[in-house]
């Protein structure tokens, strides 16, 4: 190294030494307890000076440099957890951040570049080196702050956590307490059940060893995170670094199907939904979002995250839902709704049974009720959607398998504002402190029904611009008063848009109006142009549920702050992580 580097920039504290001296220290590393990199910038013109500064730039190479060592099988994950996490709590009395944690990716093989993204070093002594494993996210306070290379927060928003004291930490309320039940497969196919009580349990990342193969289980987010300060000794460690084997987390309470070989352990579930016991959605209806609290949402995205790397990378997840056979009922039309729930399930292993309007015995007098009844017992899951508002909700009194409401006319479209709302996340990084504006036809709109009710769960402010016939109704703008949300009302779109963070555009309706005279002086007052982005924030978002009519031109599609089309896709994804 000091060959290559030559003398000044291989100038460091301690000096570079002899190979049989690194080996000497990977035999010692249990009497090591932490690790620890330069905070300094190190400019390559102070490198190349006279007199040369000792030491590297290493904020952005430590953990992928770690991650290497784990996978050549010189450290473990446990080795870095403990040192640099819990050794450093320990000997700097640090304070547990609640919902703090990071996912690594480690089975991506790249080579460090001659100059980091982030670093002002402008170099790096590892250029050109080969590593495996890379940081996919960071979640700070439960503020997504960097996925896949892309910073999301704005600077300031770090903390001096050593200022902290028990009267400050931010408040999150804690999980139930929880018994799990972790079913492992054995080589005969027999299976051992293991209980635990919460106390003993092994949160984030924690280990179960069995023979040569080492299972990592991930609880999500919050279970792991929200018990603090947390219980620990030298034989029941929690953990902070979420392990996915490319990204896909494994919770307590599923079957484990454990793959060997060239790669790390592929853990897929081909049992229960993950961390079922959490989010206590299991076996129940999904009718309306005044249903779900604030955890389940956040279990929900985690997993939706884990799926959306898991397809894109093409692992494979087809035994999740295996044997498992959804009913997908349509009385109204549907293009993505319909479509990816059906991908969903398939991606998942599960099949897909159809029925609609057209081809189902509702032509010959049959009850939604007994229909739902009949294709209840078919299946393990029931999709609804039909065109009058509690059809949904009356439906699934009769159904004997859970039922989630796939929009019922005017009503509600719960799974739309769960993915609209993760759109928002993935896009800006947070959906607290926003100001989201909501144009079109709000009257008719169940999408935005939903979604006006699912952001109360959070700090925002919710603009409404619509014809005047075409209001946000009462009732939702009372839930939502109730809830304690500033509302405001707009006549003009370019009056709302310059502080908005969140555009969500909706079509005029024309199947829910009485006359095509009315529908047509309703239509056509609120065009989103690229002259009108001119007037928006550079960081901000434009959702649609689709389909578009004219309220977008196609000259936005091009921008940047478009996520339309990404929303969709990500309806497939949370979809996913709800079946």
């Amino acid at each position: 190294d000091k060959i290559s580097l030559g003398e000044k920039k291989s100038e460091v504290r301690p000096v570079l030494v002899t190979e049989d001296d690194q080996q000497a220290l990977w035999d010692n590393m249990d009497y090591i307890d932490s690790f620890a990199t330069d905070h300094a910038p190190h400019l390559i013109a102070e490198k190349l000076s006279d007199k040369a500064p000792p030491g590297f730039p290493g904020l952005e190479t430590m953990l992928p440099l770690m991650l290497t060592a784990v996978n050549d099988g010189r450290l473990t994950l446990e080795d870095l957890e403990d040192k640099m996490y819990h050794n450093p709590r320990r000997i700097f009395n640090l304070p547990e951040q609640p919902d703090t944690y990071i996912e690594v990716d480690m089975d991506k093989s790249w080579i460090i570049p001659e100059k980091t993204q982030f670093s002002k070093a402008g170099w790096t002594p590892f250029a050109g080196m080969k590593v495996k494993g890379c940081l996919h996210k960071v979640v700070l306070r439960g503020e997504v702050a960097f996925v896949d290379g892309k910073l999301l927060i704005k600077p300031g928003y770090g903390q001096d956590v050593r200022v902290w004291s028990a009267n400050n930490l931010p408040l999150f309320k804690p999980p139930p307490a929880i018994k799990r039940h972790v079913v492992h497969e054995d080589e005969v196919g027999q299976q051992q059940q293991l209980q635990q009580p919460q106390q003993q349990l092994l949160h984030r990342g924690a280990a179960v060893s069995e023979g040569s193969s080492r299972v990592r289980l991930d609880s999500g987010r919050y279970e792991a995170d929200l018990l603090s300060p947390r219980a620990r000794d030298d034989h029941a460690k929690t953990s902070e670094l979420s392990l996915h084997t490319g990204h896909t987390p494994v919770s307590a309470g599923s079957k484990l199907h454990v793959e060997t070989g060239d790669s790390k352990l592929l853990l897929t579930p081909i049992g229960p939904f993950y961390g079922h016991q959490h989010h206590g959605l299991n076996n129940h209806h999904i009718l309306k979002v005044t249903m779900f609290e604030r955890a389940q949402l956040n279990a929900l995205f985690n997993l939706a995250d884990t799926f959306k790397a898991s397809v894109r990378n093409e692992r494979h997840i087809d035994t999740i839902l295996r044997g498992k056979v959804m009913a997908s009922i349509f009385y109204e039309v549907s293009t993505r709704t319909a479509c990816s729930f059906s991908a969903a399930m398939e991606r998942l292993g599960g099949r897909v049974i159809y029925s609609d309007e057209s081809s189902s015995s509702n032509k010959k007098g049959e009850t939604i009720e007994d229909s739902v009844q009949v294709l209840s017992s078919y299946t393990d899951v029931v999709v609804l959607r039909h065109p009058v508002p509690g059809a949904v909700s009356r439906a699934a009194q009769f159904c004997k398998r859970p039922v989630i409401n796939a929009g019922d006319g005017v009503g509600e479209h719960p799974t739309q504002a769960l993915l609209d709302v993760y759109t928002i996340r993935e896009e800006i990084g947070t959906v607290n402190g926003l100001t989201i504006t909501m144009v079109g036809d709000l009257l008719n709109g169940r999408t935005v029904h939903s979604l006006a009710k699912l952001l109360t769960m959070y700090n925002v402010r919710i603009r409404y611009v619509s014809p005047r016939n075409l209001q946000m109704p009462d009732d939702v703008k009372q839930y939502v008063a109730k809830k304690g949300i500033q509302q405001d009302e707009f006549e003009s779109l370019e009056d709302a848009l310059p502080e908005t963070d969140v555009l969500y555009m909706t079509r005029i309706q024309k199947e829910r109006f009485q006359s095509q005279a009315e529908y047509k002086t309703s239509i056509g007052q609120y065009v989103l142009n690229p002259h009108l982005m001119t007037k928006a924030k550079k960081r901000m978002a434009v959702l649609h549920p689709l389909p578009r009519n004219e309220e977008i031109s196609v000259d936005v599609d091009s921008d940047p702050r478009a996520a339309y089309f990404r929303q969709a896709e990500n309806g497939m994804y949370v979809r996913m992580a709800l079946l």
